[in-house]
C-alpha cells in the first residue's frame, strides 16, 4: 500500500489555490491534515473524500421565476 502524503504546496497546487488558504483553512481545522513535527502533511484520499462531502451542487435556475 502506498502511503503518500502531501505538502502544502501539493495541496495548493492540486486544489488551485494559495498556500495561505491551506494554512488558513487548516488553522479552522476544515482539511484534513497530519502535523509531523513542523510540518502539515495531506492524505490524498482523505483529500478526495473531504472534496466530495464537501462540494456544492449547482441547482439550475427555472425560467421566468
Amino acid at each position: 500500500m502506498k502511503n503518500t502524503l502531501w505538502t502544502v504546496k501539493d495541496l495548493a497546487k492540486f486544489l488551485d489555490k494559495p498556500t495561505s488558504w491551506v494554512y488558513e483553512n487548516h488553522a479552522r481545522e476544515k482539511v484534513p491534515s497530519y502535523r509531523i513535527g513542523q510540518q502539515l502533511r495531506f492524505r490524498p484520499h482523505e483529500i478526495e473524500q473531504w472534496l466530495h462531502e464537501h462540494r456544492r451542487l449547482q441547482v439550475p435556475r427555472r425560467e421566468g421565476h
